[in-house]
């Protein structure tokens, strides 16, 4: 189990994959999670779903307060590529915890863990450009802009930008130094 100052991060249990199910089924949630419609899925399709998911990921783990036990949401890196080691990360967050600073305690966990712990050099992401949220939290943390995918995802009736994001190990170090400033 890992810990930031207000969350644990802890392995899943099937005891989680209800609570798993209902935030995946959340809209608001799935469709800045996914390039795909935004339907919800059964018991038995979600749990092909996540099980397929939790044993191709380096890391899938769920975030909990920590005083409370509240599910918060997961974090994931995934889709690893071992020679350059790169991991993309993934967070989806429970509605009632947006806004509280949690999304940016996780992110610089993982990213603190990616290269303390597992010695990646790249962490990267993508973020679609109506979810200034999390661009702002990524940025803060040190994630850089790397390219644009113009009006590649369908949301809400509008096609929205898909924004691909990386911190590098190099900036990481430098910004722990102090000496690069983070742009927010």
């Amino acid at each position: 189990m890992f810990e930031t100052d207000r969350l644990q991060l802890r392995a899943v249990r099937e005891a989680d994959f209800e609570k798993l199910r209902v935030l995946w089924n959340d809209p608001r949630a799935q469709k800045m999670r996914t390039r795909d419609f935004v339907v919800p899925l059964g018991d038995k399709k979600f749990d092909e779903m996540l099980r397929a998911r939790l044993s191709s990921s380096l890391l899938y783990v769920i975030i909990e307060t920590k005083d409370s036990h509240e599910f918060v949401g997961i974090t994931s890196l995934f889709n690893l590529q071992q020679k350059n080691r790169d991991a993309m990360l993934g967070l989806a967050l429970v509605h009632e915890f947006w806004g509280r600073g949690y999304g940016g305690e996780v992110v610089r966990f993982i990213v603190d863990y990616a290269f303390e712990q597992l010695a990646l050099h790249r962490v990267t992401l993508d973020v679609y450009g109506n979810n200034a949220a999390a661009i702002r939290v990524y940025n803060k943390v040190g994630f850089i802009q790397e390219g644009v995918q113009r009006k590649a995802n369908w949301i809400d009736g509008k096609w929205q930008d898909v924004i691909l994001m990386a911190v590098l190990d190099e900036d990481w170090e430098a910004s722990r130094k102090g000496d690069l400033k983070i742009v927010s």
